[in-house]
């Protein structure tokens, strides 16, 4: 059984390498504020290809507190920190 659930993380392992090759979720900040954008990046929602600690010191907050924001204060903050096109 020791086999099993090792076959079974690995193979766990393997799709999700496979998944976050395929849908590269993070930029560098320096790539999203560049013109033309890298390939499949949506310009309405920068934030969400940043890592976690370049949003925390951009946006100012955590991403939980900003998604508990109204989406125009989201878009005013956006817009503030030059992360809105």
């Amino acid at each position: 059984s020791e086999t099993k659930i090792f076959n079974k993380d690995l193979k766990l392992t393997l799709v999700q390498d496979a998944l976050a090759q395929l849908m590269k979720t993070q930029y560098p900040l320096e790539e999203l504020m560049k013109s033309p954008l890298p390939e499949g990046v949506d310009p309405q929602q920068l934030e969400v290809y940043l890592s976690d600690q370049d949003f925390q010191t951009i946006l100012e907050m955590k991403r939980d507190e900003y998604a508990s924001l109204p989406s125009w204060k989201q878009t005013d903050l956006k817009k503030s920190k030059g992360l809105f096109c």
